[in-house]
Formats: C-alpha cells, sequence, structure tokens
C-alpha cells in the first residue's frame, strides 16, 4: 500500500510499539508498506542478527532489516511466543489437576496439588501479570471465576469423599469437567488464538530523498498514523541519547510519548552492516 497520500502533509507519523517502547517514524520516509514478510528472501549467510534477507520493491532487491534486533529491543513476537507456550502449559496443567483430584477420590490417592487459585502457577501469573493490550485483558477477565470455582472444587469433593459420599463427588466432579472446567480451558484457549492472529508483521520501505528506496524494516507490529504539531518534537533530548537512531522525542497531544527514529541515521547504521555482509557474502 502507498503511503505518497501522506507525503502532502509534513507532520503525519507512522508508529509502532517493540517490547513496551514506542516509536515513530516521518511518513516523508516511508514509500510504501506490505504484508510481504513471507516473501522475504533468507539471507545465506548473514552474521548480523538483525539482516533478514532481501525483498523485490519495484524489480530491485531491498535489504530487510528486523526493527526490534536493529534498536536492541526484544522483539514483541518472542514475548508472545512465550505467553502462547505458557498458556499452553496452564492449560494442561489444569486438565492434570482435575485428573489427579479424581484419582484422589476414585482411588484414595494423596492430593497434594494447590487448592488456592493463587497459588498454582497460572494464578501466581495471573496475579502478577501486566498489559496494555485491552482485549487481552478482557479476555483474562473471563478466566477468573472458572479458575477460582476449579480450585474450590478440592475442598468440597474431598471433604464429601472423606464423610463416605465418593459417588456423588466423582457424579459432581463429572459435571464440572464438562462445564467450569471446558469454559476455562476454551478462554484459555481463545487467547492462544487471539496472540496468534496479532501476530502479522508488516514491512515498510524507507527512502531518504522520497523516491529511491533506501532499506527496509520489518516490523512486528503497526499502531497508528497520527499528526503532530511540529513544537511537539523535541530534538534536543536526542543528542542526549547519541548512540540512538533518534530524531527526538514526540510529544502527542494524546499524552502518548514516541522516540522518533531518524532514518538517516539508521541508513548510517545499516550502510555498516551491509558493508560488512558483502564482505563475508
Amino acid at each position: 500500500m502507498s503511503l505518497a497520500n501522506l507525503f502532502q502533509n509534513n507532520s503525519r507519523v507512522l508508529t509502532f510499539t517493540i517490547a513496551n517502547s514506542h516509536f515513530g517514524i516521518d511518513a516523508r520516509n516511508i514509500l510504501s508498506f506490505s504484508d510481504e514478510y513471507k516473501h522475504i528472501q533468507l539471507a545465506s549467510h548473514a552474521q548480523h542478527p538483525s539482516f533478514l534477507g532481501y525483498l523485490d520493491y519495484r524489480d530491485t532487491l531491498i535489504n530487510v532489516y528486523d526493527s526490534a534486533t536493529l534498536l536492541n529491543r526484544k522483539r514483541n513476537w518472542d514475548d508472545k511466543n512465550q505467553l502462547i507456550a505458557d498458556i499452553d502449559t496452564y492449560k494442561q496443567a489444569h486438565i492434570d489437576w482435575v485428573q489427579a483430584l479424581e484419582r484422589s477420590i476414585t482411588f484414595d490417592e494423596s492430593f497434594t496439588l494447590a487448592r488456592d487459585p493463587k497459588m498454582c502457577a497460572f494464578g501466581q501469573w495471573f496475579c502478577s501479570f501486566k498489559t496494555e493490550d485491552a482485549d487481552l485483558l478482557t479476555a483474562l477477565e473471563k478466566i477468573d471465576k472458572p479458575h477460582q470455582l476449579i480450585h474450590q472444587l478440592a475442598d468440597t469433593l474431598l471433604e464429601m469423599k472423606n464423610n463416605g459420599d465418593a459417588e456423588r463427588a466423582i457424579r459432581l466432579l463429572s459435571i464440572e469437567k464438562g462445564t467450569t472446567l471446558k469454559k476455562l480451558v476454551r478462554s484459555l484457549e481463545q487467547i492462544s488464538g487471539m496472540l496468534k492472529r496479532e501476530m502479522h508483521p508488516v514491512i515498510i520501505h524507507l527512502t531518504l530523498d522520497g523516491k529511491t528506496p533506501s532499506f527496509s524494516l520489518a516490523l512486528d507490529e503497526v499502531d497508528d498514523i497520527i499528526d503532530y504539531e511540529i513544537e511537539d518534537l523535541d530534538t534536543g533530548t536526542a543528542q542526549a541519547l547519541s548512540h540512538e537512531p533518534l530524531k527526538g522525542y514526540l510529544r502527542h497531544k494524546s499524552g502518548q510519548r514516541y522516540m522518533m527514529l531518524c532514518v538517516e541515521k539508521l541508513s548510517t547504521q545499516i550502510r555498516k552492516i551491509s558493508s560488512f555482509e558483502d564482505c563475508i557474502s
């Protein structure tokens, strides 16, 4: 998709987030963006971790770099992949928890797993987890009640068994497996699916002169395109952060702050990487 219409306004910026850090790139430096991440021609001998490979942009092969690695940040994908793996583990742990409770009631095995919902691995994570993702927070809120109900089963059903009513305890557990546990598992699976759907990297093709492609960046996700006033851009702080490829800090009227990338500085940084890659190819 072309961003040529944005060039008419010198005060527009494409915003994106990496590891909870908010960045912006001046729209004048963006030729276009696409979802061609899967079409990147992988570099066979790349030595720099940010260099991903090449993309054909209007019959010209353009170097593509991973934005997070280039900016010395952790990729959003890394956190999301880990969270997806953790959620799958939490899901299986609660299936195993119910099975252990069932064996304890049926075969009089000792039940040693957490009865307090805040003490299991998921409960500890749930109580400490923080995110700015409103959709994820809403999905997590749906898990709290069934998660608490599952853990409350242990005291209720084991007391029932100890009072000589194991058959009734098993019947009730069977009902809870088909309702409460099923709801908990389904909610966890929905969160995993939501996280996977959010993982759609975007390629932006960048330019220094507004016409010629210079290099491309892979962004884990794009936030928005916003307008700003030139006086909202604080360029003085960029000198204090000379090691970063920044133009300054943008204080948007929404209250959000963005680190404005300087494409010229990025280009200089990338030329060093490209020279290194050329030497080893």
